[in-house]
């Protein structure tokens, strides 16, 4: 599942994510905060809401599965996670892995936003910036892996 050209920051949080290891607000009885997810705002914020079943992050997905030409459902990272394939080195199957991680890192990149700096993004411009950020990856994967940045 991982990805040698995949950015290290997507990696982690993806890991993360899959252990539920995340700081969701559901995680965090202990700081008396309002659970609310931060972009429905419509039920309590937690692994499986945030990534999979709030209405605005299943409106992204969808763009993504579109423009990937992704067709099966997927309804919990472990479900996405189980429909990639593992050790394959085509370009076609690498696409959805390098994908998996860089949106989940965008989507906890603009939940911390919206939380601590108070600044909101649309989807459409989520989306856009998925695309520029997966472009970029895969024209300098083959050049060196090591040559750029893209969130610094």
């Amino acid at each position: 599942m991982w990805e040698h050209w995949s950015l290290p920051r997507c990696n982690f949080v993806l890991w993360l994510a899959l252990l539920g290891k995340l700081k969701t607000k559901d995680r965090l009885v202990y700081a008396q905060l309002d659970t609310c997810c931060i972009f429905c705002s419509q039920t309590e914020e937690s692994h499986a809401h945030l990534f999979f079943a709030c209405t605005w992050i299943s409106t992204l997905w969808g763009k993504i599965k579109s423009w990937l030409r992704i067709n099966r459902h997927m309804n919990s990272l472990c479900s996405a996670v189980r429909g990639l394939k593992a050790g394959e080195k085509s370009l076609e199957t690498r696409m959805p892995r390098l994908s998996l991680g860089l949106v989940v890192y965008l989507i906890w990149k603009e939940r911390n936003m919206r939380i601590f700096e108070h600044t909101a993004t649309s989807v459409d411009l989520l989306f856009r910036q998925f695309q520029i950020t997966f472009y970029t990856i895969l024209y300098f994967h083959d050049k060196n892996p090591y040559a750029f940045n893209v969130y610094d």
